[in-house]
């Protein structure tokens, strides 16, 4: 009898303590398509399965249910993401300054979809409701800061495409801030004086598109929907409790990151994955001298691509010993050769996994990069867009992979690159190598993920673990007394980058003037 009421004390015991770690967590995403969401469902699902009361704002179509989880679905959002796809494009692609006009106008009217909606609405305005945490995606989106503001809770950013300096910024993060811009294309991959001055230049112009092109009209939304002044949101907007970011140190690029900055990259390998189909699963055994598989991932169709691409790849393919997995979506291809199998859906990580695989052919998106760094597979990267660019040059100065430009590429050069890296064994063996490193952790990427999220809880949004702003002054960052030094005066190199800056604002302003002036697509009206 004695020892029924220890157990049963025990158990109670274990129930309180339960209860006790038990806190409300609040996620917003305002993704407008399916890969990040790959990483958000395991982070979540974990929380859940660790006791935390769980609520997600989402679009309705994109993240699937997750159990014992309350979803806020904004429809508004999935008919944003249609309405965005059969935009023309074609006349803002050439400048800078349009694009970021246009993406702000996008970010806007996201963030005010989930703002407007109903049932967002009635959360905020329910006396009853209370979180600890708040998780969003810390870029562009800042007007969703407002319900960590709102509910008085610890604010956590989960970026998954890896870093930039705004999130660095964000995070209170200040040495790594040269390091990557948010838009790689145009950012110069040397080391020449003149290559990081000419980056310092390109960071400072995307600091003022943020600032003066983006920030304005989430500033607009936060106010109209939280009734807070602007100020709140510019002070809290930096107030990071931490932030989890998709890289990791292994992975070619080394950062010096603050407390509050964590690195999970693979945290969506959590989610178990698919086994391949047996038809598939036979024709990756059976391949006598190995198998490619080529894919550019789960937005890019190959449909969407020129008829003239498909072709050389088709063409190349045929003339090669291996056997070809190409992800699809159709079951047929006029002219395909037998060693070409086409999948709508294969299992990319079971494929990758698997001795036969020798080549991976690859858009350069970062979770497919991730994963083929993981299995220890070489790679031929044809970036088209974002981060795929950097995920992939990072990739080529680390040994493991070549790029070719997806637009000009010919049969030949196809050939010549996946011929060197299926038969020069050096790419295979740092494949290998680099795979080694990136499993040797203390603790798995979702692991590490949930253990600082409760740090934080425990903590109370741990602000000991934020850098502040006068723990890394402006001239000993830059190394502006260095220059001093060169110069001879410490005067004259202070002159010399108040002119240069002084340039680069007046040509910043004066196209951000200009484009202005031009019609453009009118904000979503609040």
């Amino acid at each position: 009898m004695k020892t029924a009421q220890v157990f049963v004390a025990l158990f109670m015991l274990l129930l309180c303590t339960r209860s006790m770690q038990s806190e409300n967590i609040l996620g917003i995403f305002s993704y407008t398509f399916s890969t990040p969401y790959k990483v958000v469902k395991p982070y979540f699902e974990a929380l859940v399965h660790n006791g935390h009361n769980v609520t997600i704002i989402s679009s309705k179509e994109l993240l699937p249910d997750i159990e014992n989880v309350r979803h806020i679905r904004i429809a508004a959002l999935d008919l944003l993401i249609e309405h965005a796809l059969s935009f023309d494009y074609s006349e803002w692609t050439n400048s800078k300054w349009k694009e970021s006009v246009m993406s702000s106008i996008f970010y806007y009217n996201v963030s005010h979809c989930i703002l407007s909606d109903s049932g967002v609405q009635s959360l905020l305005h329910d006396k009853s409701e209370h979180f600890d945490m708040i998780v969003l995606e810390p870029t562009y989106s800042d007007a969703l800061i407002g319900f960590a503001e709102h509910f008085n809770a610890s604010l956590v950013g989960l970026s998954t495409f890896g870093s930039s300096w705004l999130t660095d910024y964000l995070a209170g993060n200040s040495a790594p801030s040269v390091y990557r811009p948010v838009q790689p294309v145009g950012f110069s991959l040397g080391n020449s004086l003149l290559d990081k001055w000419n980056n310092w230049i390109y960071i400072a112009e995307e600091w003022m598109i943020e600032r003066f092109v983006v920030l304005p009209g989430q500033l607009k939304l936060f106010t109209h929907f939280f009734q807070l002044p602007s100020s709140r949101l510019l002070e809290r907007r930096t107030s990071y409790s931490l932030m989890m970011i998709n890289t990791h140190f292994s992975l070619g690029r080394v950062r010096s990151n603050v407390p509050n900055v964590i690195e999970v990259a693979g945290i969506h390998m959590a989610e178990p994955s698919e086994p391949l189909e047996p038809e598939l699963l036979d024709f990756v055994n059976g391949a006598e001298h190995g198998v490619i598989y080529f894919s550019m991932g789960m937005e890019i169709l190959t449909r969407w691509l020129p008829k003239s691409i498909e072709q050389k790849l088709l063409e190349t393919f045929s003339k090669l010993k291996q056997r070809v997995v190409w992800k699809h979506e159709e079951h047929t291809m006029l002219n395909k050769s037998d060693n070409i199998y086409l999948s709508p859906m294969a299992s990319q990580r079971q494929l990758l996994e698997h001795p036969n695989i020798k080549l991976f052919i690859t858009h350069g998106g970062l979770l497919s990069t991730i994963e083929a760094i993981y299995s220890g597979v070489p790679m031929l990267g044809l970036p088209i867009y974002y981060d795929q660019f950097d995920n992939v040059e990072k990739m080529v100065k680390v040994g493991v992979a070549r790029k070719l430009n997806i637009n000009t590429f010919t049969e030949e050069q196809m050939m010549n690159n996946v011929r060197e890296l299926l038969q020069n064994p050096i790419y295979a063996l740092k494949a290998k190598e680099m795979s080694k490193r990136f499993r040797d952790q203390p603790t798995s990427p979702i692991e590490t993920a949930i253990w600082w999220t409760a740090y934080v809880l425990r903590h109370k949004g741990a602000p000991h673990m934020r850098m502040t702003d006068q723990d890394m002054a402006f001239v000993p960052y830059y190394k502006l007394n260095i220059l001093s030094i060169l110069f001879g005066r410490i005067a004259f190199s202070t002159i010399l980058v108040l002119f240069i800056c002084v340039i680069v604002v007046k040509f910043i302003l004066k196209e951000f003037l200009r484009i202005t002036e031009e019609p453009s697509v009118l904000y979503t009206s609040i």
